[in-house]
């Protein structure tokens, strides 16, 4: 676990150096006393202090300056005193930086750019054997004999000394080229500062003019733009059912200012924010309706009263919230270390009791509004350009090692996961955390924000040891009836899914895996334990099934090299509309009556329309039977008046003749009897259907 020792020391390296007075500051400038960084690229500062005189002095990198002029509170605490006005320098685009220097000075070069570029001007030119002061005339190229070859080039620089004598000096060796032109000068800076874009290297600065009794005791507040704080989390399982939970925050100081003993707080959450650029000036395009140039002169108009000037007593700040800097200790614990191995001496192991011990998270933690704060109990102290790490957590947690299955995971093997509840009193932020076990690095994942009270499941690594098989079913149950109106049955069931899970443990260790599935709307558990079939430890039961953020965690436990099959059922209401009289709809009508609390008025309505529908069924089977018979009887009838028209043809015996003369009688009053039972069987039903209409019709039931 030596992982843990360069943590702990740059942990300490942040809140360690606060007993080091801060150093002083020019008169007029305040400390940096307070910090609150956010997720959203933004920090709130304060400065607090005494200052002599009316003036406070604030510096602000360029970058820094729009969000700093839309958001700056100055206060003064003492009665009297009011800040009235904030001066600041004009803030130029680059192009407009240049439009406003001399021609000369917009393109700058070398020596020779230069001697050419100022032609003119008043200068000092000198080479190592002589100087000379006056204007500058101009640069000019000459050819120069060579006795070995061609004439070569040379650049030469003449100068107007004295009002009338020229002088030429080679500019090879030309030293120093100083101008004597303060106007040309200055513009040269400034075009070198706008080249090299120097407003990102310099400060800006703001001069805040004070009214009332010096000194001042002053607050000053601001929000400027910062990198966001990024935690860092780490958990050692204990095995006792406590997990330890330690989070840190990197944060860096790129505000321009150093930091010295100042109270530091952490945000989680994501306020509004934006960039409005209140320090460039904004011009207007306008139209050039200049005339031509011999147009007459007009005389300028009289001067116009200017609008009075600000009232002083309208600045208004409000002070600053007063801060609770409030601290949680950290828990030790006495628990002494293993003894080494006989024979020799073996280095002591680093315990959780000693990295909780060296690792101090004093924290007070509260809600404001829609985000959460980290409020540091220790001031903290971080150069400008540097980062740090600060403590945020460090506290023991319920939680345990388990093993968690998702749903619909291309693998049937379930993953090691540290399972805890956040009860560190905390709103944890998106990080990454790393799993420690008996002082072995065991895996580490990306956890998302931990809400207070949150169970918190944080896979590390697959165990290939263990296979989850899934299989499932869905079935109807629990016809009941809701209303009848108009004849229209709307009855209301459940649709149960069983989902049916077998696990196959190859490891030598009882352990509990959760599955990981979807919270179906509408749908809840009813059922958690072994199936039919199935053998194994007591489940937990639906009673331990956790629910969070929109999926079930359903535990199941484990024995040693062996498998256990588990069920779990999900049901949920659904409502069918039938016709009363249809198979469906006898059914629930069915299961109505026979309830205790039927009423009987409807009851009796319903049993005489299940009587004459039951009639009707009958009449019909019987008119199927009926219409076969008939079907048969006549196609016999046909063969025997066939075989009579054959025998009256060939003249054959009488006997056989009167034989079928008396089946063929015979067969036709079969077939009368069975068309006037038709007819008979007919006309009923068609009274019941009526009835039946008029008694669904008068039925009308709504179930409670």
């Amino acid at each position: 676990m030596r992982q843990f020792l360069p943590i702990l020391t740059l942990l300490a390296a942040a809140c360690g150096a606060n007993s080091a007075s801060r150093p002083s500051l020019p008169p007029g400038e305040l400390h940096v006393t307070r910090a609150v960084l956010y997720q959203n690229g933004i920090g709130y500062f304060e400065r607090r202090g005494t200052i002599e005189g009316n003036r406070l002095t604030l510096r602000v990198r360029p970058e820094q300056i729009a969000d700093f002029l839309k958001s700056l509170t100055v206060v003064d605490l003492n009665e009297g005193g009011r800040a009235i006005s904030v001066a600041l320098p004009v803030e130029k685009s680059r192009a407009r930086q240049l439009a406003d220097l001399p021609p000369q000075v917009r393109e700058q070069g070398g020596i020779l750019a230069m001697a050419m570029a100022f032609r003119g001007a008043n200068a000092t030119v000198a080479t190592d054997d002589e100087e000379v002061t006056g204007r500058l005339v101009g640069v000019e190229q000459i050819d120069v004999p060579s006795k070995e070859g061609p004439p070569w080039k040379d650049w030469r620089v003449t100068v107007l000394a004295d009002g009338d004598t020229l002088t030429t000096l080679r500019l090879a060796e030309v030293k120093t080229l100083r101008l004597r032109d303060r106007t040309l000068s200055v513009g040269l800076e400034k075009a070198l500062d706008v080249s090299l874009q120097d407003a990102s290297w310099k400060a800006v600065e703001l001069t805040v003019e004070l009214a009332g009794p010096s000194p001042h005791n002053l607050v000053a507040s601001y929000v400027v733009e910062m990198p966001i704080w990024k935690p860092a989390y780490r958990v050692v399982v204990l095995g006792d059912g406590k997990l330890l939970l330690q989070g840190w925050a990197v944060i860096d100081n790129v505000s321009g200012d150093d930091w010295h003993k100042v109270k530091l707080s952490l945000t989680a959450g994501t306020p509004l924010a934006f960039l409005y650029d209140l320090y460039t000036p904004h011009y207007v395009r306008r139209p050039d309706l200049s005339g031509p140039t011999e147009t007459m002169g007009v005389a300028p108009p009289r001067p116009i009263e200017a609008y009075g000037a600000a009232n002083e007593e309208d600045w208004d700040g409000a002070p600053a919230a007063a801060d609770d800097w409030g601290g949680a200790p950290s828990s030790r614990s006495a628990r002494a270390p293993s003894a080494p191995p006989a024979g020799r001496a073996a280095p002591r192991a680093v315990l959780p009791e000693d990295l909780e011990r060296g690792y101090r998270a004093l924290v007070a933690g509260a809600p404001v509004g829609a985000i959460f704060r980290y409020d540091l109990a220790e001031p903290v102290t971080v150069k400008d350009r540097q980062s740090a790490l600060v403590s945020i957590v460090s506290t023991r947690v319920p939680g345990e090692d388990v093993l968690l299955f998702r749903v619909g995971a291309d693998t049937r093997n379930p993953y090691r996961t540290a399972r805890f509840s956040n009860d560190t009193g905390l709103v944890l932020e998106r990080g990454p955390m790393a799993i420690y076990r008996e002082g072995t690095f065991l895996g580490e994942a990306l956890v998302n924000r931990m809400e207070q009270k949150a169970q918190v499941f944080v896979p590390y690594a697959l165990d290939t040891r263990v296979d989850v098989f899934l299989a499932q079913e869905s079935v109807e149950e629990g016809m009941r009836l809701v209303s009848i109106v108009d004849g229209h049955l709307t009855a209301e069931t459940k649709v149960v899914t069983r989902h049916l899970y077998e696990v196959e443990n190859r490891s030598e260790e009882t352990t509990t895996l959760y599955v990981q599935q979807p919270r179906r709307t509408g749908w809840t558990i009813r059922k958690v334990g072994l199936a039919e079939d199935g053998k194994g430890p007591p489940q937990p039961g639906k009673d331990g099934v956790i629910e969070e953020r929109g999926v079930y965690y359903v535990p199941i436990a484990l024995p040693k090299t062996g498998r256990v099959k588990l069920v779990v059922e999900e049901e949920t209401p659904a409502r069918r509309e039938v016709d009363v009289l249809s198979s469906l709809g006898r059914g629930v009508v069915l299961v109505y009556l026979k309830a205790p609390d039927a009423d009987p008025v409807v009851a009796k309505a319903l049993e005489d329309a299940l009587a004459a529908s039951d009639r009707v069924a009958e009449i019909e089977r019987r008119l199927a039977d009926v219409n076969g018979t008939r079907g048969v009887l006549s196609q016999r009838a046909e063969e025997l008046r066939a075989n009579l028209e054959l025998l009256g043809k060939t003249k054959g015996p009488d006997d056989l003749r009167r034989d079928l003369e008396k089946r063929f009688a015979e067969v036709e009053r079969e077939l009368d009897k069975l068309v006037r039972e038709h007819i008979k069987l007919t006309e009923e039903r068609a009274l019941l259907r009526e009835r039946l209409i008029d008694l669904v019709k008068r039925v009308s039931l709504k179930a409670k």
